[in-house]
């Protein structure tokens, strides 16, 4: 099955997303001489497998985590009966994973956004790197037209209500739990993020641009289409997400005194 076949995926944002992907790790594995067959890849928050299944199609060693059990075993099922065997799916957290070796790329997708501590994400997915390995990280702009929407929406407030949640029987709200946002980045925010832990940038695009606030458009393929290419032509801080490519860098000894 083709990488893109294999996806859950079927909006035309989520496919550029994909796209994006898939360039990094081929760009990744060109410059250095070696097949995604040679690769050891990592999935932060799988989720219902969207980027999970068709980065398994690419032949590499690919180890793919959530925090949400019921998630996992349905991934789990799924790769059963793909008759996928190079997959790993363990029910883990970002914080403390541990895959007891070294990955050669490790995929963040809007994950670092849900999290109240992205600096020690951060750093524990770089404890599952070397230098010269890529993290690829996709992630909304903080101040977008999806999160300025989201934040004006008094829907949103009335559902986190722990005295409504209370009388319809629902568990208490709580900022934090992984379907939230708990992080509004800007891109300058977001590559300090990544600075302090020894990454560059090397490649970064922008995602959508209105059809994140209107999901119709997202039906309709030749206007999903046309608000994608002209999200390439924005500034960062105008798109409604951004895609970043990062590579782990030596970090320099300490002078000697």
């Amino acid at each position: 099955m083709d990488f893109f076949d294999a996806t859950i995926y079927r909006a035309e944002v989520d496919l550029k997303k994909l796209r994006f992907i898939y360039a990094a790790i081929e760009n990744f594995a060109a410059h250095r001489g070696r097949s995604f067959a040679d690769l050891a890849i990592l999935e932060v928050a799988c989720g219902r497998g969207g980027i999970t299944l068709p980065l398994a199609t690419l032949g590499g060693r690919v180890t793919a985590f959530d925090i949400n059990a019921e998630r996992v075993e349905q991934l789990q099922t799924v790769a059963r009966q793909r008759g996928i065997n190079n997959l790993t799916l363990t029910v883990d957290n970002g914080y403390t994973f541990d895959g007891g070796q070294k990955y050669d790329v490790v995929i963040a997708s809007e994950v670092f956004h849900h999290v109240l501590e992205p600096a020690r994400l951060a750093a524990s997915i770089r404890r599952s790197m070397t230098a010269g390995s890529l993290l690829v990280v996709t992630v909304p702009n903080g101040y977008g037209p999806w999160e300025l929407r989201t934040r004006l929406d008094p829907l949103t407030y009335l559902l986190r209500s722990n005295w409504l949640r209370g009388r319809l029987g629902k568990r208490p709200y709580r900022l934090g739990d992984g379907s939230d946002r708990c992080q509004f980045f800007t891109r300058s925010r977001l590559h300090a993020l990544f600075a302090e832990q020894s990454f560059r940038v090397v490649r970064a695009g922008n995602s959508d641009f209105i059809q994140s606030v209107l999901p119709g458009l997202r039906r309709i393929g030749v206007v999903a289409r046309l608000d994608l290419a002209f999200a390439d032509l924005l500034p960062s801080w105008a798109a409604s997400g951004w895609y970043l490519a990062l590579e782990l860098t030596p970090v320099s000894p300490l002078p000697a005194h």
